[in-house]
């Protein structure tokens, strides 16, 4: 998934879903409904839960339906997409990567060999993109939009800031602004001919993005970009990881993936629950703008008319303006009423609500910690809408690493807030269970 996101619960996902076990049973429906770059859905479907996700960023719900949703590896045919004489050519290294794979962790599906054979092919699609040429396809198709836009030696790239300051975008290194290019425009090519089904489209899309996340020239979003140097990462040449699947596919299935829609109204048709995870934006961040160059990636093969599109951008980053979403969760003034809103129109059993005691709505980055959010999110979470007495609150300490001004690191407490609903049906507590919750939370 992608790694540099803001506010990624990568690091505390064992007492998170520990936390969620202690309320219901694997093969229950738990809602992530500020699913962001995923990683806690998959933890959760991992973990044997019916898992339904949602986020108003278009990545997102293409991770969703490359990781979340399938049960298997793409079923896709390599030689039906590149041709025979191309991905016989590939195969033969594509086959001893894969056999270097063998008995690597994320890797025992290699066992199977359906698995196997349809993994490699989607491999070979993934190697062929490194290697095509602007020959290699239809003129039609041999655009230039990220190289223009996002490189220093793009025709489009000059930017003006709102204080009059004047430069040109450097996210990316003319060759691999090129090389994405090539690749963004072979799977638009194959989408849009209708050769690539839904599954091998959203992974293909998905690899690309996380291949383009760990060569941009930025600090952790893509609301900016370093202007006088290059990150590091950001010289090394485009290329994909392997993906390892065990545990992304399997599972109990039934899950769901919401398309970049308003939590506030995506909720209202999903299904009951037993958990409801909330995870929103802890402050003025907006994450269309600052994640707005995945969101690209994931709208440019669907797009009619690219050249109109990229025609539309504009500020510094290079963003159409019209994709930008202004969360009410972004705002202190608003953000219990919305939390409020979101939760009653849930039908859950149990609310388990992160947060964060470093910069949030009321704190900033010198302002060392801040316990505002905790006071007000479990006031709410005491109201009359909640079992009295049911909220629980679990401090898990780290320490924040800002590179921001200077700043020096300290130590701040993710929180996660458990309350259940009054007057939903309560989970079967078993014995078997109830001792399990015990360990759970030991």
């Amino acid at each position: 998934m992608l790694a540099r996101y803001l506010g990624s619960k990568q690091a505390m996902l064992a007492p998170l879903v520990a936390t969620i076990a202690s309320h219901c049973e694997p093969g229950a429906h738990v809602v992530d409904a500020f699913s962001g770059s995923l990683a806690v859905s998959l933890a959760l479907k991992q973990a044997g839960y019916r898992v339904t996700a949602n986020d108003v960023n278009l990545f997102s719900a293409v991770l969703g339906e490359a990781y979340l949703l399938p049960s298997a590896p793409p079923p896709c045919d390599a030689c039906e997409i590149v041709g025979g004489r191309r991905a016989a050519r590939l195969l033969s290294g594509v086959q001893a990567a894969t056999k270097a794979l063998e008995g690597n962790p994320g890797f025992a599906f290699l066992a199977n060999d359906e698995w196997r054979s349809h993994y490699e092919n989607f491999l070979v699609l993934q190697q062929h993109l490194l290697r095509v040429r602007p020959q290699d396809l239809p003129t039609v198709h041999r655009r230039t939009h990220f190289f223009d836009a996002y490189c220093e030696e793009g025709k489009h790239s000059a930017f003006v800031s709102t204080r009059g300051a004047r430069g040109r975008r450097r996210f990316f290194t003319p060759a691999n602004a090129r090389r994405i290019d090539l690749a963004i425009n072979s799977i638009r090519m194959w989408h849009r001919d209708g050769v690539t089904d839904a599954q091998t489209h959203a992974l293909l899309v998905s690899s690309l993005m996380r291949a383009v996340e760990k060569v941009s020239n930025t600090q952790g979003t893509y609301h900016d970009f370093p202007r006088s140097l290059w990150d590091s990462r950001a010289l090394a040449p485009l290329t994909f990881e392997s993906l390892p699947l065990d545990g992304v596919i399997g599972g109990v299935g039934g899950h769901r993936v919401g398309r970049e829609r308003d939590s506030l109204d995506f909720i209202k048709e999903v299904d009951q629950h037993q958990v409801l995870y909330l995870d929103p934006p802890y402050n003025f961040r907006q994450y269309t703008a600052y994640y707005f160059l995945p969101n690209v990636l994931c709208r440019y093969p669907d797009m009619d008319d690219p050249d109109e599109y990229f025609a539309g951008l504009r500020y510094v980053r290079g963003q159409r303006p019209d994709d930008d979403f202004t969360s009410t969760f972004c705002k202190p003034a608003k953000f219990i009423d919305e939390m409020r809103t979101l939760i009653r129109r849930a039908q859950c059993q149990t609310v388990v609500v992160s947060y964060f005691t470093g910069r949030n709505h009321w704190s900033a980055f010198d302002s060392g910690p801040d316990d505002t959010g905790r006071r007000r999110l479990s006031e709410m979470l005491s109201e009359a809408m909640f079992e009295p007495g049911s909220l629980s609150v679990i401090e898990i300490p780290r320490r924040n690493y800002a590179s921001y001004g200077g700043f020096t690191a300290r130590t701040v407490n993710e929180l996660l807030l458990v309350a259940q609903k009054v007057g939903q049906d309560k989970v079967h507590d078993s014995p078997a269970s109830s001792e399990r919750r015990v360990q759970a939370m030991a």
